[in-house]
């Protein structure tokens, strides 16, 4: 019977550590997951941080790419920035070397599901070509390229036609002529080639019997390109939903007036009144969960939770058996009374080793207290708790360190092994 009990508590132990480890995997998932959503929410949207780095649109053209140097430290696949006055798409343009690259990775080069706004790899990178398509997901809280989908109502599309591509070969201006529902599979949309004299004419006309909503189109592309901004159709798996325009090398004469709308950020003031489409403040950093776990166990070494009364308690409980024994043992020798050498050396040993563990802990407790401060400094000099959660980072080995040094710190100096408190005095009431 007593060795079944024994299996049964051991079955019990190992069924617990067994329970709390699916817990803590089941945690640390849910917080990923969260994380990644909260992410992908905030950083979905061209944020102050990012905007502050955007190229300045000068009206003669001169140094059309300012900014872009800035832009291509951060990212060196930046190519463009597109803006559409109005809505919120207003996002720099990345190219990858394939149209998979950047369907679910941000200009950062972090993965998240709101992707980047990317030209079709198969396009030149200074949109030379006659026909340039450009991607981005659909949105539903209207980012990214989720203002597309607006296009469909007629007052909308009417009222929301123009934007710019600054590039670094210059500015083009943005005049949306069609908004067209088609599908993945199209080639007549997707299909990029340089033969625009007999393409444009198949697009045009595919364009004329699949538009929702539409202008003139234009007759030939001699004085301009065409864009396509493409974005998914929520209501259907491989529906897509297209913006056509026109893009032409920019025009002070006609389009000047447009410098006016153009979101922008005056960095020597940080004015953020103009950010109407700019969405939500993010910043571009990152935080590990592996080092705000070490961090925890850091502070819950010196304040255990489960056992902060025992922990500090014996502290007072020490030196007050230390004083007690101590008077004790004076008194005994004053009486003269005499003891075995045996007694009186387990007596001295009990007193020196109540001193030397009152003498540890304060040191402890000092040691562990500096070794928190070290933690926590460390944590919020390294760590952007408003940027993505990645299991590991660079100083994930150092905080490991640091929660290591106060596990040892407490292990040598604050446990004591001798009768605990409560026990002497259970012992006493019986």
């Amino acid at each position: 019977m007593r060795r079944l009990n024994q299996f049964a508590k051991g079955a019990n132990t190992v069924l617990m550590i067994f329970v709390a480890l699916v817990a803590a995997v089941m945690l640390v998932s849910g917080l990923y997951v969260l994380n990644d959503i909260f992410y992908t929410n905030r950083t979905a949207f061209v944020s102050y941080d990012l905007l502050k780095y955007r190229p300045k649109a000068q009206e003669d053209d001169e140094a059309a790419n300012n900014g872009f140097e800035e832009l291509q430290k951060i990212n060196p696949d930046t190519v463009g920035w597109i803006e559409m006055f109005g809505t919120n798409i207003n996002y720099p343009v990345v190219q990858g070397d394939n149209n998979l690259e950047y369907l679910n990775k941000d200009i950062f080069g972090y993965s998240t599901a709101s992707g980047s706004i990317y030209l079709a790899a198969e396009n030149n990178s200074d949109f030379s070509d006659w026909y340039n398509i450009i991607y981005g997901h659909h949105m539903d809280n209207g980012a990214m390229f989720g203002d597309i989908a607006k296009y469909l109502d007629p007052e909308f599309f009417s009222s929301h036609n123009d934007g710019i591509i600054q590039t670094l070969h210059g500015n083009y201006s943005i005049h949306v002529f069609a908004c067209v529902r088609t599908n993945a599979y199209e080639d007549t949309v997707y299909q990029i080639d340089a033969d625009s004299e007999s393409r444009y004419p198949v697009l045009k006309k595919y364009i004329e019997e699949h538009s929702v909503n539409r202008t003139e189109i234009p007759d030939n592309i001699s004085d301009g390109h065409i864009l396509g901004m493409s974005t998914c159709a929520n209501a259907v798996t491989d529906g897509r939903i297209v913006l056509f325009a026109s893009i032409a090398p920019w025009d002070n004469a006609t389009d000047g007036i447009a410098f006016q709308r153009i979101t922008s950020v005056d960095t020597a003031s940080s004015d953020t009144t103009q950010l109407y489409a700019a969405g939500h403040t993010t910043q571009t950093g990152r935080w590990s969960f592996l080092n705000l776990m070490c961090l925890i166990c850091t502070l819950l070494t010196l304040i255990p939770l489960w056992a902060m009364g025992r922990k500090f308690g014996q502290f007072g409980y020490s030196r007050k058996m230390y004083h007690r024994l101590k008077g004790q043992m004076d008194k005994e020798q004053e009486a003269g009374q005499n003891y075995e050498k045996q007694e009186e050396d387990e007596k001295q040993n009990a007193v020196s080793d109540l001193r030397h563990f009152i003498i540890k802990g304060h040191i402890g407790i000092f040691l562990e207290i500096i070794i928190l401060i070290i933690s926590v400094i460390v944590f919020f000099m390294t760590e952007d708790l408003s940027g993505i959660m990645v299991i590991r980072d660079r100083w994930t080995g150092l905080m490991i360190l640091i929660a290591a040094a106060a596990l040892i710190v407490d292990f040598i100096c604050l446990r004591y092994r001798g009768i605990l408190p409560e026990e002497t005095e259970n012992s006493e009431e019986e």
